[in-house]
């Protein structure tokens, strides 16, 4: 939650600068620190001019008017009813600290033969972005990378500058190696002392059972947990034609040469069977889970994550 003083931005309000975030636009940005630069700042100022701005305030009590007061906190329908001056008080919550879990594996390279990026490129954008609102609410955001093992491990902290710090090392981190996701969120549950919210952004090709189960180590912790799962349209269609060899991005021996149309069926029907698993389990942790495609918008991704902090999940 955020502190009292700052205006949290409103998922209703979405829809002000579409065109900043779109794929292709964002693929002509060479480093991750000009997001906030020359994206983030045009899309929050659209969002303010908004009327649907919402706030990260915990209404406690109304309280009589006193000389001195600000008269925008005046409650007017209490005064309707009461013919009397109220205020409303606020209570302040301590600030959020957020890590966003980006998942470095090989499989996040794979872009799509119609997609302006790969799954980690448009995974690297959306921490970027997120990770500007949350410095820019003056809460704690913080980074971690990953393929086998912890690659990148930057605590949380409030600090504007801290921004930089995120991206340099959001342009330096390479998706590649093998990257058993369940294994590396059992370890983040351990190494995450102080509850908070996490962020995984990942393909979660992993088993669901396994995933499931680190994700309880996560809640069990204490900790708030979004899940934004990237994949390339074709991973979701399998539109291939063509007889095809088809190779593995995390291990080089696995290949295998196949007729695309006699696999179809099968690969969807364990895509959706995956899909499923992966969403009840989530749901039955009271973890939100969104599905984004690398052909989205990444305000997609903005607007989830403004809608958990409003609690509308």
């Amino acid at each position: 939650m955020s502190n009292s003083n700052n205006s949290v931005l409103s998922p209703q309000s979405s829809a002000l600068a579409p065109a900043l975030l779109e794929p292709k636009y964002l693929a002509s940005i060479s480093r991750m620190e000009l997001v906030a630069k020359q994206v983030m700042d045009g899309y929050v100022q659209g969002m303010h001019r908004s009327p649907h701005i919402g706030f990260a305030l915990d209404f406690a009590q109304h309280r009589q008017y006193a000389p001195g007061d600000d008269i925008k906190r005046i409650d007017w329908r209490v005064y309707a009813k009461a013919d009397r001056f109220y205020i409303k008080q606020y209570e302040v919550t301590t600030n959020l600290r957020a890590f966003f879990v980006l998942d470095a594996s090989g499989s996040m390279a794979y872009q799509g033969a119609n997609d302006a990026m790969s799954k980690f490129r448009y995974g690297q954008f959306v921490v970027a972005c997120l990770a500007y609102l949350v410095l820019r609410q003056t809460d704690s955001a913080g980074l971690i990378t990953f393929g086998r093992i912890v690659r990148d491990f930057l605590p949380a902290r409030s600090a504007s500058s801290h921004l930089l710090t995120i991206t340099k090392t959001l342009d330096a981190a390479r998706p590649e190696g093998e990257g058993p996701i369940s294994t590396v969120l059992h370890d983040v549950a351990e190494r995450l002392k102080n509850r908070g919210l996490v962020v995984v952004i990942s393909d979660f090709f992993d088993k669901a059972d396994d995933l499931i189960e680190a994700l309880h180590h996560l809640r069990h912790k204490r900790h708030e947990v979004i899940l934004l799962q990237i994949m390339a349209d074709d991973e979701l269609t399998f539109p291939f034609r063509k007889f095809s060899m088809f190779e593995s991005l995390e291990t080089d021996a696995e290949r295998i040469k196949l007729d695309p149309s006699a696999m179809r069926a099968t690969y969807l029907q364990n895509l959706a069977t995956h899909l499923k698993a992966l969403r009840d389990g989530a749901n039955g942790l009271k973890i939100s889970h969104a599905l984004l495609k690398t052909s989205d918008s990444v305000e997609k991704a903005l607007v989830e994550y403004l809608a958990v902090r409003a609690g509308r999940r």
